[in-house]
């Protein structure tokens, strides 16, 4: 077991290495990432780990523990650097995160080790890969789900516009997942069965070169049918995440934000509306307080033809809600739903959660919006929408298509300062584009604004904490790719069959001989 340990914490730090390196060196990063999930493999499968699957899952653990206290390190800037919270707390949250994801890892390498087949084959291509992509699945929903670092976010970015983006189109981030994997266990399997360094070399450097080859055939710019243009203004305001609250800031936030998005001619089109997007929570009141500014607003943007979709707190007798709202041209309130445990709600006793706040923890008491919310409009466009937080699951955004024609991503990620989280982030949304089929048009408070085509390749965005705009236009779209009809349902039943399923069977009858 000892030696489990440093091996999984190695890994781990590999794994988390692959989502640091930004926005350079994407194959580079890559590489890093594949060989931490080669050694996890090798943590799972073996003689030893069948021997001894608590081995196994501890390393595992190791793993999960390393690969998300390096990798989403954030956190503890957001909670101390920016807010001001208490050392002893952010790294506490830290650590209970990464914790908590190891468990996952730890019962995913327990299971494997312990079911893997004889043939190492059969556990390195079939088994093991489909029980690292459930494991990942599972901690993408389960308590409200946290899928940051999934393996389908490595390598879908990393070759955006080509070859594994259409693996996203067919089966979503975690078939692109699948297929990293996949990759990571046909180089240990290499390793294992080649018999002098030079054939390792040879062989390894075989399968990841042409892979990575193989990741470099460009697909076409643009698929589906064409509806017309959306000319979009996409306004970040740069206001630091320190002073975004502050009384004295609201007016001129609001003059900075009008500035930015009138101060210079927008482009126009007969074929299509045009649309300004401002980022979440640009209006830093609650709509009630601020009706009046609103309604003014509505006028101006009626007047020019132009649609207004700003970020606001709204609020109902149900409570206080994270909104998106469409002035003018246009129409809809869109209410945030998958909201952030311990960022928008406790999941926890009144008496924690009260002294959780007393903290300084960068939280709210909000209430999620309902699941089967409309699209938006902005003239004849229809936006399918998504709040900060939610781009990161593609099983939710999913449901916009086939009606949205394009799609449109809200944040406000000051909270996390200028770390590799804003690259993450950024880079989670980018797979929505690539799943759906959809341009995407992504503004942020203090970055990353850009905008993003169906290939998840990045059209053009703005220098992170800068105030500016961003003037792009875009192709509405129809249709509807087979992840938008089937989503990730097909995937997670292959890995359940290959996965469970199968290593059961076989153990069952091994039993029975």
């Amino acid at each position: 077991m000892n030696r489990t340990i440093p091996t999984g914490a190695l890994a781990g730090l590999l794994w988390a290495a692959a989502f640091c390196f930004y926005p350079e060196w994407t194959l580079v990063r890559w590489f890093v990432g594949m060989a931490g999930l080669t050694l996890l493999l090798s943590l799972w499968a073996g003689e030893r780990a069948a021997n001894n699957p608590k081995a196994a899952a501890a390393g595992s653990f190791a793993f999960g523990l390393c690969a998300f206290a390096a990798g989403c390190y954030w956190i503890y800037h957001s909670v101390r650097i920016v807010n001001g919270g208490p050392v002893a707390l952010a790294v506490a949250l830290v650590v209970l995160l990464a914790a908590l994801m190891g468990c996952w890892y730890a019962l995913g390498g327990y299971w494997a080790a312990r079911m893997q087949p004889k043939r190492p084959w059969t556990a390195l291509l079939l088994v093991l890969p489909c029980v690292l992509v459930l494991t990942e699945w599972l901690r993408g929903w389960v308590f409200t789900g946290f899928p940051w670092l999934s393996a389908g976010y490595l390598t879908a970015p990393v070759f955006a516009g080509r070859l594994p983006t259409m693996l996203a189109s067919l089966g979503g981030m975690y078939l692109v997942g699948l297929a990293t994997v996949l990759l990571a266990g046909a180089c240990l399997l290499v390793w294992r069965s080649a018999q002098s360094p030079v054939t390792r070399a040879a062989g390894l450097l075989l399968l990841l070169g042409g892979a990575a080859g193989l990741g470099q055939i460009s697909l076409p710019a643009q698929d589906g049918e064409s509806r017309g243009q959306l000319h979009a203004r996409l306004v970040q305001g740069g206001i630091p995440q320190e002073r975004k609250w502050l009384a004295e800031e609201f007016v001129p936030t609001l003059d900075r934000y009008e500035k930015l998005s009138f101060g210079q001619p927008m482009p126009g089109d007969s074929r299509g509306p045009a649309l300004i997007v401002w980022p979440e929570v640009a209006v830093t009141r609650t709509q009630d307080s601020v009706r009046d500014y609103l309604d003014e607003m509505d006028r101006l943007m009626s007047t020019r033809r132009l649609a207004l979709a700003l970020g606001i707190l709204t609020e109902t007798d149900a409570g206080r809600f994270n909104s998106l709202i469409v002035l003018g041209n246009g129409q809809g309130t869109y209410h945030k739903h998958h909201l952030v445990p311990f960022g928008e709600f406790f999941p926890v006793p009144d008496g924690i959660r009260d002294w959780l706040l007393s903290m300084n923890l960068p939280a709210s008491d909000l209430v999620p919006g309902p699941a089967g919310q409309a699209p938006l409009t902005a003239g004849e466009a229809v936006c399918g929408v998504s709040i900060c937080y939610e781009a990161a699951f593609g099983s939710e955004q999913r449901r916009w298509a086939p009606a949205a024609e394009v799609l449109v991503n809200i944040s406000n990620d000051g909270w996390f300062g200028d770390t590799v989280a804003l690259e993450q982030h950024l880079d989670m949304a980018r797979v929505r584009a690539m799943e759906t089929g959809r341009y995407l048009l992504r503004a942020t408070g203090t970055g990353i604004t850009a905008a993003v085509d169906p290939g998840g390749r990045i059209i053009d965005r703005l220098p992170k904490y800068e105030g500016g705009f961003l003037d792009v236009s875009v192709p509405r779209l129809a249709g509807a790719t087979p992840y938008v009809r089937y989503g990730e349902l097909p995937v997670v039943v292959l890995c359940l069959l290959l996965g469970i399923a199968l290593p059961a069977t076989v153990r069952i009858r091994r039993r029975g001989a």
